[in-house]
């Protein structure tokens, strides 16, 4: 009748309710040794062998009974675990099925033999599966599933809330090439996913893995809210015509838009010649790699838990790159004052070696070495590495070369009487703009002593203007609100 059907490493059939060993069998599917995803207890199943013979034909009375049993046995696994249970018919018998994944909170144990009241468990064991068989496992046994269900880092744990379609080909196909592999791109999405382990559970239950999410999705922030880079580039300390970016899509994508802004936008260089030397002196007001390796190291360290962003600020004098969590707690204070955070424990390991194999880290506590290495070449001072005491944020100042430092404005020289000519503003504003360069013009009218654009101010500005010695940094748009006065390209010259 039911020759076809047998007992397997996934599947236990069961004639009728047996809390004990059911138990058993429960707290085996959810430690999972071999993780090939839990497994099945068929409830109301007769086996003779292994292989099916009859059905008990339970009925839904006795379904609503033996369910709340399981909720009272499965308070007895710790950590506790609770499978789904489904009543259905099956060639015209009712039977009793308990769906048991692999647990993410593994091992699990319970005890050895239950009894009415919770004083009579005595004894807590781990329990496995081998072959068709559920046994208590011996003491290699239990270090083996210790060893293999060591909690997992954030980023290798299966999401529930996502689905193997949220895992986009193209960006799998855009990675492979990066990194030059050689795997076949035509096979199923399912089968590749597989193959590179950023998916994870049996047939009826794949999941997507974290780093699957975080490398091969359009919006990983919707996964995690915290998973984007924000660049804020700020003119002045006001924040007054700031440019703002927020980077989307998968984090190494992020990270490459990110530097490019950076790059084509911020990056200077100088390059003085020596009367006696034949080579230029050359420097950056940031050398790329030490901004690349900060980045990259926010991205690597960052907790995916906490809904809060990576934040570049880019203000006249420094670079701040802000990142949560804070350094580990096992690194001192001191020696996070001399930027020494290295630690072995990695938040995201599978996202590291994501991102050797790009070329954009190393995993070897090598990047603040890097950043300084990189900082020293250029001839700039070295950056300062900051938290609170509770750890909750990094944040990592890199300063400006000292040859692109901004200078501050001058002191205005006011004369005791309160009245002040319109030579002597214009001979201010024109001062103001040679030393500082180009400002808005409350900024401007600020630096050369007064509390705003007053009626004298705007007069001075407007003939300065119309006899050629300012001019608009938008002339085709005076009204925008990042305009700034400059003075004219013949007189800066």
């Amino acid at each position: 009748m039911c020759e076809n059907i047998i007992e397997s490493n996934r599947i236990e059939f069961e004639s009728d309710w047996n809390p004990e060993k059911i138990l058993h069998t429960i707290c085996a599917f959810a430690n999972d040794i071999d993780n090939i995803g839990g497994g099945y207890i068929v409830i109301g199943v007769k086996e003779t062998n292994g292989v099916a013979t009859d059905f008990n034909n339970i009925n839904e009375k006795s379904f609503v009974n033996i369910e709340k049993d399981l909720f009272r046995i499965c308070n007895l696994i710790s950590p506790r675990y609770t499978p789904d249970t489904q009543y259905t018919k099956f060639r015209g018998a009712g039977i009793i099925i308990i769906w048991v994944p692999g647990g993410e909170s593994r091992p699990y144990k319970c005890p050895v033999s239950i009894g009415g009241k919770k004083s009579e468990h005595g004894e807590n064991a781990y329990y496995i599966r081998k072959l068709s068989n559920t046994v208590r496992a011996d003491r290699n046994e239990e270090i083996d599933l210790i060893r293999r269900s060591r909690k997992l880092p954030f980023d290798d744990m299966v999401n529930e809330n996502a689905v193997v379609r949220d895992i986009k080909f193209n960006y799998i196909q855009d990675y492979l090439g990066r990194v030059g592999s050689h795997t076949d791109l035509n096979t199923d999405l399912v089968t590749l996913c597989r193959s590179m382990k950023i998916v994870r559970g049996s047939e009826e239950m794949l999941r997507p893995v974290n780093i699957g999410l975080m490398m091969f999705n359009d919006r990983p922030d919707d996964f995690f809210r915290g998973a984007r880079i924000e660049v804020a580039i700020m003119p002045d300390e006001t924040g007054e015509g700031m440019l703002e970016r927020i980077f989307h899509g998968p984090l190494d994508n992020q990270i490459r838009s990110a530097l490019t802004l950076i790059r084509n936008t911020v990056i200077e260089e100088k390059v003085f010649k020596v009367s006696d030397r034949a080579e230029a002196i050359r420097f950056f007001n940031y050398p790329y790699e030490a901004i690349e390796e900060t980045l990259v190291n926010a991205v690597y360290h960052k907790d995916y838990e906490i809904s809060e962003p990576i934040k570049v600020t880019v203000r006249p004098d420094r670079i701040e790159v802000f990142n949560c969590p804070g350094p580990d707690r096992s690194i001192s204070d001191e020696k996070i004052a001399n930027g020494d955070l290295r630690c072995e424990y990695n938040l995201n390991r599978r996202l590291g070696d994501f991102l050797k194999e790009l070329k954009l880290a190393e995993g070897r506590n090598t990047g603040i070495p890097k950043v300084k290495r990189a900082l020293s070449y250029n001839g700039s001072n070295m950056p300062t590495y900051e938290t609170d005491p509770d750890r909750r944020f990094t944040r990592v100042t890199i300063p400006i070369h000292p040859g692109f430092k901004p200078k501050p404005y001058p002191t205005p020289v006011v004369k005791q009487s309160t009245y002040r000519t319109s030579e002597e503003t214009k001979g201010l504003i024109l001062e103001s703009l040679r030393i500082n360069g180009c400002q808005s013009s409350k900024t401007l009218a600020a630096s050369i002593g007064y509390n705003g654009i007053n009626n004298t101010f705007r007069r001075c500005l407007m003939e300065l203007m119309e006899c050629g010695k300012v001019e608009y940094l938008y002339p085709d748009k005076p009204k925008d609100k990042r305009q700034k006065i400059r003075l004219s390209k013949d007189r800066a010259q």
